[in-house]
């Protein structure tokens, strides 16, 4: 289990549901964790206001953005997020200034998006945050707003349904976030709908006033990019 600050704000990521052994785990969420992740979700999409933008910090170390595949990944998270700004480190922040500047600009982001290493290369299930990573989703978790890893494999993922465990010392206290293996890749869990709703921006008085159903029930047979 995560350290009390995490676990406090979030208090839905705990052990998965009980369920034969055969049968992969699609969430490690209970019903009811669920539930109010969603209704969390839903209360911020209703708050959001015409127009507004929406603005989501991309959490990954300067390891991962050098490689050659970043811009890549970058292109399948703005796929999923129409319409929103994904802020980088190097778009706000210098080394020198992040620890004053972090506390400020927080608030501002309307969400986090995860984009760490495995620890058994792309395929693996079990993602490793460091010291910094760890905080910042803590301090985004805190405010209620949603916090999805980026998955090679699987795409975006809430943290809900993830199993998260504090690892290493006091000294150099990390994060251990597992993924779902029966994750659905076509994402038809209602938990990602609901992050994916609340992180859509919402159309000004001249356009559209009806949100867009959701892609699955748009094109029921369609696999998004991931």
């Amino acid at each position: 289990m995560l350290d009390g600050g995490l676990t406090v704000a979030q208090g839905k990521m705990n052990a998965m549901p009980d369920s034969p052994a055969d049968i992969l785990p699609a969430t490690y969420a209970t019903a009811a964790q669920q539930r109010a992740y969603i209704a969390a979700m839903e209360k911020i999409r209703a708050a959001r206001k015409p127009g507004e933008p929406v603005r989501v910090y991309i959490c990954a170390s300067p390891h991962i953005t050098r490689r050659p595949q970043w811009d890549q990944r970058l292109a399948k998270i703005r796929h999923r997020l129409p319409g929103v700004e994904l802020v980088e480190f190097g778009d706000v922040f210098t080394p020198e200034n992040y620890a004053q500047k972090w506390p400020e600009l927080a608030p501002t982001f309307d969400g986090l998006v995860v984009v760490g290493p495995t620890k058994r290369g792309a395929n693996g299930h079990v993602y490793l945050l460091g010291e910094v990573a760890r905080l910042e989703v803590i301090d985004i978790v805190k405010t209620g707003k949603p916090v999805l890893l980026h998955a090679r494999r699987y795409g975006l993922i809430p943290f809900v349904d993830c199993k998260i465990h504090r690892v290493g010392t006091p000294e150099r206290l990390r994060t251990k976030v597992t993924v779902p293996d029966g994750w659905d890749p076509k994402d038809y869990e209602p938990t990602l709908q609901a992050a994916l709703r609340a992180l859509r921006p919402r159309r000004t008085d001249t356009e559209k006033t009806h949100d867009d159903p959701p892609q699955h029930l748009s094109h029921p047979f369609a696999a998004p990019p991931r």
